[in-house]
């Protein structure tokens, strides 16, 4: 893979992003009966600072973050209630990481609209300050309800242990969890910050969140990895711990997933996807209800490539003393 070189070129104008409809679309519904409500996830899980395209390689003209802005300017156009969410790991990858430390990332994604985030092992590369330094840009709350920040202040008011938001017809429950950080995160890099399993906490917010704020929806965004073969707490293990989670959007392991896949659990099942890394793919999952509960769940990945419509405009700003890219 050839990372993006860095320098005054902007990101190419007028990238096209060909709006793609879910492999699973949902059924339509029967004109005589009232509209169930809908819901639609758009997610991504460790981007890695892939700004722009890949260049040579197996992934080469997938994936910039102009592009995804097309794709999520024309999905939420079309669609009715529509969240967009991310599964950490933002930080690490390309040059772009090792010149603005994360900055450029949460800004751009603030410009997205995005709605919530969680936190994963590589965001705390250039330890908490630089973290609290990059998330300062950030315009959308990030979601934990484990790590134990007391000793970093700052942090620890960043991070909130679950959020409701409400949507047409929908109330929606999102809570966040992150992978150990043993072995991953240097102690430097995570001081004030200690991981503790997040199977009690994760308890307490789904009840939090059923009883106390009557939600419809309890979204997790995990940076636990899908499937960790038995080493770890991941996705799959998850429901069957922490019954009452409807959905998984997941990170950690970059799984490339055709489908969302179901995982039995106490009250039903849990819904859980994971989309690949590098932005290659923009997850997107649909959701229909009825009283207080979800009834179904289909969605896929959409490919983040260039398409034949007309595309936004990003034209390169300053800001700072940097070149920056913003939408034209």
């Amino acid at each position: 893979m050839v990372a993006p070189a860095l320098g005054r070129r902007a990101f190419l104008a007028g990238l096209g992003a060909a709006l793609m409809a879910s492999r699973w679309p949902l059924a339509a519904a029967d004109p005589g009966e009232p509209a169930a409500p809908r819901l639609t996830l758009l997610h991504t899980n460790d981007t890695h600072s892939h700004l722009q395209p890949f260049g040579p390689g197996p992934y080469q003209g997938l994936g910039g973050i102009a592009r995804r802005a097309t794709l999520v300017r024309q999905l939420r156009g079309s669609l009715g209630g529509t969240l967009l969410l991310d599964a950490g790991d933002v930080f690490q990858g390309t040059p772009y990481f090792n010149r603005y430390k994360g900055v450029l990332d949460y800004r751009l994604m603030s410009m997205l609209g995005y709605d919530a985030g969680t936190l994963g092992n590589h965001d705390f590369d250039n330890g908490v300050a630089g973290l609290l330094t990059a998330m300062a840009q950030a315009r959308f709350p990030f979601l934990n309800c484990h790590l134990d920040a007391r000793g970093a202040p700052e942090l620890q008011e960043r991070l909130l242990p679950w959020l409701v938001l409400d949507q047409p017809g929908v109330k929606v429950g999102l809570t966040g969890a992150c992978v150990d950080f043993a072995g991953l995160v240097a102690p430097a890099n995570h001081l004030g910050v200690d991981w503790r399993d997040p199977v009690p906490p994760l308890r307490a917010a789904v009840r939090h969140l059923r009883k106390v704020e009557r939600v419809d929806l309890v979204v997790l965004l995990s940076h636990l990895g899908y499937d960790m073969q038995g080493a770890a707490l991941d996705d799959l293990r998850l429901p069957a711990l922490v019954p009452g989670l409807d959905v998984i959007i997941g990170g950690h392991t970059h799984t490339f997933m055709d489908a969302p896949v179901r995982v039995p659990q106490a009250l039903g099942e849990t819904t859980v996807f994971q989309v690949g890394f590098g932005g290659i793919h923009l997850g997107r999952l649909d959701l229909t209800f009825g009283p207080g509960r979800m009834l179904a769940a289909s969605g896929g990945p959409v490919a983040v490539q260039g398409g034949g419509g007309t595309g936004d405009s990003w034209s390169v700003a300053d800001i700072g003393q940097e070149k920056i890219f913003s939408r034209g």
